[in-house]
């Protein structure tokens, strides 16, 4: 079966297109009947698509046609009898052009058109900001791109003049003429449309709204998270991300959420490709990202892109806003909580640009009387810069950092004790063209997240960091096929806890840090057979290798110490894992599109939590190693989505399925703090989860928002666990409502409003409890006896 699999898979990737029969059968009976109507039918019956540019042919002609249970070819020389079209088949499709006189032709073999290449970017036109898919299409043909993530776009048409449309949901549509005879370079920008009231009326093209509506991809824009303010009124990503389909959150205040059963550390949340471990602030009150820095926010649950890492059951990729190139501006916020200011403009009118916020809580007037010893703040930094080179060559630099701190600063002779966690986040990226067709992404960049526990002359410390070098290619074959393809290094360093000064120090044993390497080569194609028809496939290739020199530590079968393992410099550990993706997709006309897609993917990191606390930070990341085998989830989903253009609505519906392979859970009462043995502590199972969702959102006019009902279940089975009975998860909640609105009173003036409804979660509660567990001194390994759980009742009735 795998054989067969890596069979097709290769002969997909070396040949992804298939021909178009030509040897259907047409039939076509009318005394009148313009040529588009021929074209149309012709198309309907056979699959042919056609591509023409309608200045130089008239559709609207009018002639007699009447061919039947003919050749295609046969059908087209009727044609050309008849107008002053001569074809040519190119590619799975046929280029028509005007004859320069009309007369019957002979059939003859079709000749080979010079094919060229137009390329360049789509921007802002006030602010020089790229603009992420905007589309751009050929008129008359069935051509069509969008735009990447830095605003790039490549476009591939025969020989010929063409009317070019650019369009960006939001902005003005853009149309230009060019006259394709050799590889063109074209910039555009397009205008934003200034705010209408009492309606906003915008003309959208459908070729940009359905390009835009992926099922399994929602998308949230600055202005959204606006509208959702977080505690204290501030905004932040957090809330607008538990308001979506699909997205569970832990409880109200809490930064915490599950996407489509899975866990929260399943979830992945990337600025410019550098991870965000803790998104939040205050314990979840407030988000670490927030709109002001954001250009363009995209949450993937299934038919995850190849190149946007290894997570179970979301990616949040987050683009940052580049700087103003053309004009300095400055916004803030001052409230009793929060101070916020930002600053952007350009360094170097149209050539280099930058961005800055610095946010700090303000909440020291509320405790200082009653708790004048409490120290309790948050603050963050984000700084974006960029420069273009040249036409082909462009640098960014971005940086985020956030810190909390909760302390107690002078109830112990002036030493404080309390908590205090730090991310930071760096990317330093290069993009380059090489061609026309393609396009270059070069990715250094890092993410680290600190925790720190401290009392009176004791600090307990935990943390993750990674290092990664990333090259992204993109490859624009031709209008309806794209290419994508890359290589990942990632080295990662784990500190799972420990004591590192104090009196405590010598009572507790040492605990090792944990260092691992991670190589990743993937490779993706995006083919539009028919003008109805979009089929995606690809697969990521991981080696994950754990690295000495290193100790740890074996366990029986009853999960009791075995031996002590202290391997040597070098991999002692190591996984390979291929997890292919793919999904088809039809079009039933302009407005709705069905959707199915399948995909495998696995985790290699987790985090070690056992608390269902709502507030607690405490993070112990540990990587797959001899004792943790990767995560994997299979995920096949299916969805429908449909467009009315005039309302401004959009609906969808979508059901999915996800089997969990090597599920974490926990041995009752686990100690995951101060254990060097937390492996043993764990319990591996699988969880299966399905459920259906369903979305309504309105985006024009003075009253917008939207809202979405999930049904799912999530359901565990762990043979060591309830007796290896099946048990609902903590996040299975089988309803889950909410309801967005906003609406706007006058250019000024928003009105805001969120509610949410869901199924609480289930637990047990233990009637008593004995337990024994086993923690190696520095020299020795002995057993220590507290207690062993006895649960008396059904954990799931």
């Amino acid at each position: 079966m795998r054989k067969t699999f890596f069979l097709v898979f290769i002969l997909l990737s070396v040949y992804p297109a298939f021909s178009q029969t030509t040897d259907s059968k047409i039939t076509i009976q009318r005394s009148k009947i313009r040529v588009e109507e021929v074209l149309k039918e012709i198309t309907r019956q056979s699959g042919i698509q056609f591509s023409y540019n309608p200045r130089s042919i008239d559709t609207k002609q009018e002639i007699s046609f009447r061919v039947r249970k003919a050749s295609v070819e046969e059908a087209l020389d009727m044609l050309a009898s008849k107008t002053p079209i001569e074809y040519t088949l190119i590619e799975n499709q046929i280029v028509l052009n005007r004859r320069a006189e009309v007369g019957k032709i002979e059939p003859k073999t079709p000749k080979e058109p010079e094919f060229y290449t137009i390329s360049g970017f789509v921007n802002d036109q006030s602010s020089g900001e790229s603009l992420i898919g905007a589309t751009v299409f050929a008129e008359g043909t069935s051509a069509g791109t969008s735009t990447n993530g830095f605003g790039f776009y490549s476009l591939r048409l025969p020989k010929g003049s063409y009317s070019l449309q650019y369009a960006y949901l939001g902005f003005t549509t853009e149309r230009a003429e060019v006259q394709l005879g050799k590889n063109e370079k074209k910039d555009v920008g397009l205008q934003l449309i200034p705010l209408q009231l009492p309606d906003i009326l915008v003309e959208i093209p459908m070729s940009d709204i359905m390009d835009r509506k992926q099922l399994g991809r929602l998308e949230l824009k600055p202005k959204e998270l606006d509208d959702m303010p977080e505690f204290g009124g501030e905004a932040g990503l957090i809330r607008g991300l538990q308001a979506l389909p699909g997205v569970k959150t832990h409880s109200d205040g809490s930064a915490f959420f599950f996407v489509r059963g899975g866990e929260r550390d399943q979830n992945m949340i990337i600025i410019d490709d550098a991870p965000i471990y803790n998104p939040a602030h205050l314990f979840g009150f407030y988000s670490l990202v927030i709109p002001d820095f954001t250009r363009d926010i995209k949450m993937y649950k299934n038919d995850i892109p190849v190149n946007l890492g290894d997570r179970l059951s979301s990616i949040i990729d987050v683009r940052t806003k580049d700087g103003n190139l053309n004009k300095w501006e400055f916004s803030g916020a001052l409230n009793p909580l929060i101070n916020r200011f930002s600053l952007e403009g350009p360094l170097r009118k149209e050539k280099s640009s930058f961005f800055t916020s610095i946010r700090r809580s303000n909440f020291q007037w509320l405790y200082k009387t009653q708790v004048p010893d409490l120290n309790m703040n948050f603050g963050d930094f984000s700084f974006k810069w960029n420069y273009k080179i040249n036409n082909n060559n462009r640098l960014f630099f971005t940086l985020l950092n956030g810190r909390d701190a909760l302390a107690n600063t002078g109830a112990f002779s002036g030493s404080a004790a309390g908590i205090q966690w730090n991310n930071f986040a760096m990317t330093l990226r290069f993009n380059h063209i090489f061609s026309p067709k393609l396009f270059s992404n070069w990715i250094l960049y890092t993410g680290n997240y600190q925790y720190k526990l401290s009392a009176p002359a004791d600090v307990w410390h935990s943390g993750i960091a990674n290092l990664s070098l990333k090259s992204d290619f993109t490859y624009y074959n031709r209008p309806n096929l794209t290419t994508k393809f890359g290589l990942e290094l990632h080295g990662y360093n784990f500190n799972p806890g420990k004591i590192l000064t104090g009196d405590l120090l010598p009572l507790f044993p040492s605990i090792s840090q944990d260092y691992s390497r991670q190589i990743v080569w993937y490779y993706n194609l995006d083919y539009r057979f028919t003008e109805k028809w979009r089929f995606n496939a690809g697969a990521r290739w991981t080696q994950w290798a754990n690295l000495g020199p290193a100790q740890y530590y074996t366990f029986d079968e009853n999960y009791d110490l075995q031996d002590t393992i202290s391997p040597a410099k070098g991999v002692y550990k190591s996984y390979w894992r291929i997890d292919p993706r793919t999904s088809l997709q039809y079009s039933l006309d302009r407005t709705s599109s069905l959707k199915l897609s399948y995909g495998l993917y696995h985790q290699y990191i987790q985090l070690i939590s056992n608390s269902t606390s709502p507030f607690n930070s405490f993070e112990v990341w540990l990587p797959s190693s001899p004792n943790i085998k990767p995560q994997g989830v299979h995920q096949v989903a299916l969805g429908y989505v449909k467009y009315f253009p005039k309302q401004g609505l959009e609906c969808s519906a979508e059901a999915y399925y996800k089997k969990m392979t090597n599920q974490i859970d926990y041995e009752p009462h686990a100690h995951t703090l101060l254990n060097p043995l937390i492996e043993g502590e764990l319990r591996f199972g699988q969880l299966q989860s399905y459920g259906l969702e369903l979305y309504l959102k309105k985006e024009l006019g003075r009253l917008g928002g939207w809202i979405s009902y999930t049904y799912s279940r999530a359901i565990r089975q762990t043979d060591a666990i309830n007796g290896g009975r099946a048990y609902p998860a903590f996040q299975d909640r089988p309803h889950d409502f909410s309801l967005m609105l906003n609406y706007r009173i006058t250019r000024r003036t928003l009105l805001s409003a969120y509610w949410t409804s869901y199924t609480g979660s289930t637990f047990s509660s233990p009637t008593g409890f004995t337990r024994s567990m086993t923690i190696p001194c520095r020299s020795t390994a002995k057993k220590i006896t507290t207690a062993s759980l006895t649960i008396s009742g059904s954990i799931w009735p």
